[in-house]
């Protein structure tokens, strides 16, 4: 005969397990996309995120900025932050990648656009420091 505080473990066990497949299974999903993905376009659901990952080296004074024409009641700028190349960590000037993360707000289309530049020069950007992509959300 099975005692009562095994039975009742066994109820916590099954109970914390279940409420994990839940929880797992409501997640959004995130779409990785790199300079690779410029140009194309995506559909998303309310609730998802992108994270976009271009390489990057603000010790040049350059840096991805986010241009205006993106809707941000459709697509929000969720998080932003630079991650150091992993074998480059301990250098000092080294690259890595900026990393943005946008969240799908409500129903809609938008563009994100963002550019490769010194956010103090005007010149005219060449097509390789422009990573631009269509969103619509469903």
């Amino acid at each position: 005969m099975i005692g009562k505080n095994v039975i009742i473990r066994l109820l916590s066990v099954v109970l914390v397990i279940t409420l994990l497949i839940i929880l797992l299974c409501s997640c959004k999903s995130i779409a990785e996309l790199t300079l690779d993905d410029k140009g194309k376009s995506f559909e998303l659901e309310k609730g998802d995120r992108i994270n976009i990952k271009l390489e990057s080296n603000p010790t040049t004074g350059y840096e991805w900025i986010l241009g205006g024409e993106t809707d941000t009641s459709v697509v929000s700028l969720f998080d932003s932050k630079f991650v150091q190349t992993e074998k480059e960590e301990e250098l000092v000037g080294a690259g890595g990648y900026e990393i943005f993360t946008f969240k799908a707000e409500n129903s809609g289309q938008t563009e994100i656009i963002l550019t490769y530049k010194r956010s103090w020069e005007e010149e005219e950007l060449k097509e390789e420091f422009l990573f631009k992509i269509n969103i619509t959300v469903k």
